[in-house]
């Protein structure tokens, strides 16, 4: 069930309806000639478009009261134009036309007859629209779910004109009895179309604007604590060569979900650790953002010459990258490049991409890096003289470019190493937190525990923090989420009713509240072991060994550890070896372990 508020034909106080997020935007908006309290958005009167909104709500219908009811919630909280959709029947549109097929839904091109709405006219009583206009249409396929529709729905409208497509509306197809989703058209199409149209009208200077029109997208979307998790050039829409905006956001979360188990996508835009291990973050997010600057720069999409198949798959999480096809200014090639990091943690957040990109918007003058970056655009000009751009007729027929189900994507790789001993891998790390000594709401309690996650990378950022907390901030009515935390309140308090607060005599004598130096502070688990033998290892062997010993438990990795200090194999030879003892061979085998590790 949706967490909305329900609307009926109850009276409502329309001055009460004003969103708390917006009060402070009322300062120079005026105010409305009818009810005369403040607009805040232009010709927007909250109040007085409210009243409007319900008293026609009898005049439609979807035909499900849910979507009835969502619609509903929108219009009544819109504090401006672009904050609303409506109900748009099937007979408004004409001209119908398909245009393609993705991964989750087809979509069409359509004329919308009665445009959008920018505010009601006192004067005739009636709307104020925008003229006729092209719309595309588009039906989720049966495998969507009617909450996942309007999910989508309602994160595409919280980005609109923030560099993502408009959405105006939901309506019903009749004929084939499917809801679909009426949005802005774009007329260049998707960023894929365009860069096969029209790539030769595209300077450097295009293409890093387009480039930074996307990340803006991506920025917004990443300070609202959410991923896009489906971020290709065919969910790119360009209007002209200026204006580019993000769409589809079917799959896009909250950061702190994560399901393993599904995982969807186009293997050349998704990160190792995706196709690793199913977990999705916003440096997957920015790891798909190289692969569309690399498509952008060069017309080439990544892998477009190879089967997009469970080797790609594994090719990508042992390091695989993308060919480049041209010569690419030095500095645009280094920061794509850092998108492409193998370890989530040192890719850059989409603030600091902005950050680095930003510095060479307005190269002029006779500076320094004016200088440099000339000099870099005048040598990959004069290398990519006979540059053959990129032709789709030459995609490899079993390269696919639409998002889809890979039910393949775990870790094969891992499979590999961990079948070599007959183990569980926990599903939490067991190591040490401080115990909690009272009960706490859960929806703070979860909040406190990623932050204790033992990985760095899986940690929320404070800005992540900020809108995890923040959605709890304003709590009141009888909505589901008022309900769950008040209910949580009142666990914990009436389980706190004995509650012993903490007093300072009890602490430890040795236990230290202030800043030191720790001299100690090395990893002595690991000192134990590398004392024993003199020699380096490999830097491959270093990243196969961590990428193991992440997902190993303890004991394993002690086994493991010594097998590779002891014979300097390859990896895969030692834990193939050490799988190969029997029983009794090996406690003999961790008898002398253990003995060989006395400090």
């Amino acid at each position: 069930m949706f967490q909305f508020k329900s609307y009926n034909n109850s009276l409502i106080n329309y001055h009460n309806l004003i969103n708390i997020n917006y009060i402070t935007a009322t300062s120079d908006k005026g105010t409305c000639k009818e009810c005369h309290q403040n607009i805040i958005g232009f010709n927007w009167c909250h109040p007085c478009n409210a009243k409007q909104f319900q008293k026609e709500f009898g005049k439609w219908t979807s035909e499900d009261a849910e979507i009835d009811e969502f619609i509903q919630q929108i219009q009544l909280n819109a504090n401006k134009c672009q904050e609303i959709i409506e109900w748009i029947p099937f007979e408004k549109l004409e001209n119908i036309t398909y245009l393609a097929k993705g991964g989750f839904g087809t979509a069409y091109k359509a004329r919308w007859l009665d445009g959008f709405i920018y505010y009601w006219d006192f004067k005739v009583e009636n709307w104020k629209r925008s003229k006729k206009q092209n719309v595309c249409l588009k039906s989720l396929d049966n495998s969507t779910n009617k909450i996942d529709f309007l999910q989508e729905i309602n994160y595409q409208l919280k980005f609109r004109g923030k560099n993502a497509i408009a959405i105006y509306g939901i309506t019903k197809n009749p004929t084939k009895n499917e809801y679909m989703m009426v949005m802005n058209y774009a007329e260049y199409g998707s960023l894929r179309n365009l860069l096969n149209n029209k790539f030769e009208k595209l300077t450097w200077k295009r293409k890093y604007n387009i480039l930074s029109e996307v990340l803006i997208g991506l920025i917004n979307i990443h300070e609202m604590g959410l991923m896009h998790k489906d971020f290709h050039s065919g969910n790119i829409v360009n209007q002209n060569l200026i204006l580019t905006y993000i769409t589809d956001f079917g799959l896009c979360k909250p950061v702190t979900e994560n399901d393993p188990e599904n995982i969807y996508g186009v293997i050349p835009y998704m990160a190792p650790e995706t196709l690793n291990r199913g977990e999705y973050t916003q440096a997957s997010d920015i790891y798909s953002f190289g692969m569309v600057m690399l498509e952008v720069l060069t017309s080439y999409p990544p892998y477009y010459n190879i089967p997009h198949n469970e080797n790609l798959a594994m090719g990508i999480c042992e390091g695989l990258k993308p060919e480049i096809k041209c010569e690419i200014p030095q500095f645009l090639k280094e920061i794509m490049e850092k998108c492409w990091n193998f370890e989530p943690c040192n890719r850059p957040t989409a603030e600091e991409l902005k950050s680095q990109l930003g510095k060479y918007k307005y190269i002029s003058g006779n500076n320094e890096i004016s200088k440099q970056v000339n000099e870099q655009i005048n040598v990959a000009n004069k290398s990519n003289k006979n540059f053959i751009q990129y032709d789709p007729n030459v995609k490899h027929p079993e390269a696919i470019y639409t998002s889809r189900h890979l039910p393949f994507v775990k870790s094969k790789k891992l499979e590999k190493y961990t079948k070599q001993w007959d183990f569980v891998i926990p599903d939490d790390d067991i190591r040490l937190k401080p115990e909690i000594k009272c009960e706490i709401p859960q929806f703070l309690k979860e909040i406190m525990e990623k932050c204790w996650n033992f990985e760095p990378c899986n940690r929320p950022t404070a800005e992540e923090l900020k809108s995890q907390l923040g959605k709890y901030k304003y709590i009141s009515g009888n909505n589901e989420i008022s309900k769950q935390v008040n209910e949580q309140i009142n666990v914990a308090n009436k389980s706190n009713k004995n509650f012993i607060q903490y007093d300072p005599n009890v602490k430890h004598p040795e236990a230290i509240y202030t800043s030191r130096h720790l001299p100690f502070v090395k990893s002595k688990k690991l000192e134990k072991y590398t004392k024993q033998w003199d020699f380096v290892i490999p830097d491959d062997d270093i990243k196969c060994a961590i990428q193991l010993l992440h997902y190993t438990p303890q004991d394993e990795i002690d086994k493991g550890m010594f097998c590779l200090f002891a014979n300097k194999s390859d990896p895969k030879e030692l834990f193939a070896a050490l799988h190969n003892l029997d029983e009794e061979c090996l406690e003999k085998f961790i008898d002398h372990w253990d003995k060989c590790l006395i400090p």
